[in-house]
């Protein structure tokens, strides 16, 4: 069934004043914007417009259109005209020719939804109401945008105005290589047991401008291998401006921090600047950034800088079942490492390739499979025994399959195992890895 609202909450705003910013429901009467030279046509269609006579009126204001200068007052008197005249498309392809050329949106994107809700395409009218409400400048038409929306049956903060989230997983597994820092081949078996956290609170927001404060933390116990012990910690800051309801853009940064048996690896710090647009189906994001590593005494070769850049989709093939992909490249720039004779080069270029396939086979149930390859190629030659060998090139395979179940609410229990196969020719750096884990999850809002 298609949504019709009361007569005076369809009706599009009728006063656009000098900076349109008097943003109350339609009133019978259009803006005036007498020019010289149409002074009595825009007069003769004022007083059609209060007789109710809306489609002479919106012929008389097309005139005056035609004979003079095309301002925004005339225009918007002629697509309130259109629209009371039942004149959906011109009234919408009236509307949008104003957009081009205010610097107040707000009036405009709140009066397309009204004309959408009377087309019948909600999903338009949840868009434009959302426009209206990310881009009104003092509250006025925010608050008839909130309204509109509550009434499609979506909340404001859904629409781009979210609380504080939150996430904290708990539990355990097996992994029979260990994977410490660097690669390392560590060839050696144990159980573990994980915790992991992670938050994100808006600390200040102005119209489409917001920022938030994020977090994370983790750590992981090997019961049965001493000095392999993990742990990291980070903190963020994010500024995101929303530029509509479907395109967004800003910047953060992070720092992060590493330990290895209680002993520090390294520190990352990273500045990213992100665009992100959302449609119908799809999410697709982009990202460039550089991060700086200042490793630990014990992982020398982890020192530098990265400059990276990506870009991922994610398709809502079906509401059950969800498809991802994404390519990224990272240029590690390290001071090399020197042992006896021999140098390793530490500075790749990685490609990386990912996709994953999401699908919900019943209500609380959802399986994911999941796949990556990445690509290193090592920028300069490498010495063996005293002798020059060519550039070394690195390849690493990990498929994942997971399985969650929605327990009760936002509690969530997860099974999954992970397989990886890193092929570097070098065979202090060839190994192969499994794990299995399992675990409860937490979510929060608030």
């Amino acid at each position: 069934m298609r949504f019709t609202p009361a007569r005076t909450q369809r009706r599009p705003l009728d006063r656009l004043g000098t900076a349109l910013l008097m943003a109350l429901l339609m009133t019978l009467v259009p803006l005036t914007a007498p020019a010289q030279d149409s002074r009595e046509l825009v007069r003769l269609g004022q007083t059609a417009f209060e007789a109710g006579d809306y489609a002479r009126a919106a012929s008389l204001f097309e005139q005056a259109l035609e004979g003079g200068a095309t301002t925004q007052s005339r225009l918007y008197n002629l697509a309130v005209a259109r629209f009371r005249a039942g004149q959906l498309e011109a009234a919408q392809t009236r509307f949008e020719q104003i957009l081009t050329r205010t610097d107040e949106p707000a009036l405009i994107h709140y009066n397309l939804g009204l004309v959408a809700l009377e087309q019948g395409r909600s999903a338009a009218a949840r868009s434009a109401f959302t426009d209206a409400l990310v881009s009104d400048r003092d509250g006025r038409i925010a608050a008839l945008a909130s309204e509109q929306l509550a009434r499609l049956g979506v909340s404001a903060r859904s629409a781009g105005l979210s609380d504080g989230q939150a996430l904290f997983h708990a539990g355990g597994g097996y992994e029979d290589n260990l994977n410490l820092a660097g690669n390392r081949r560590v060839e050696a078996a144990s159980a573990f047991q994980e915790a992991f956290g992670w938050g994100r609170l808006p600390v200040w927001r102005r119209k489409a401008l917001s920022v938030s404060l994020s977090g994370i933390a983790s750590g992981r116990h090997y019961s049965g291998y001493e000095g392999a012990d993990q742990g990291l910690a980070g903190a963020g800051v994010t500024l995101d401006y929303r530029w509509s309801s479907a395109l967004s853009l800003g910047a953060e940064g992070d720092i992060e921090w590493q330990w290895l048996e209680g002993d520090r690896v390294d520190r990352r710090e990273a500045a990213l600047f992100h665009l992100e647009w959302e449609g119908a189906s799809g999410r697709l994001r982009a990202e460039a950034g550089t991060a700086r590593i200042r490793a630990g005494s014990a992982f020398p070769e982890l020192e530098g800088t990265d400059a990276l850049a990506g870009v991922d989709y994610r398709h809502w093939v079906a509401e059950d079942l969800t498809v991802t992909g994404g390519y990224s490249v990272t240029r590690e720039d390290r001071e090399g490492l020197t042992l006896a004779n021999d140098y390793y080069s530490t500075s790749p270029v990685r490609h990386r390739l990912e996709g994953s396939v999401s699908y919900a086979p019943a209500k609380r149930w959802r399986v994911t499979v999941g796949a990556a390859w990445r690509l290193s190629r090592y920028q300069e030659a490498e010495i063996r025994d005293g002798n020059r060998v060519p550039r070394r090139r690195e390849e690493r395979w990990r498929l994942r399959l997971g399985a969650d179940w929605a327990i009760h609410d936002r509690w969530t229990l997860t099974l999954d195992g992970e397989w990886e196969s890193n092929h570097a020719r070098r065979p202090s750096r060839d190994y192969r890895r499994m794990e299995a884990r399992v675990g409860i999850r937490r979510a929060f809002g608030f």
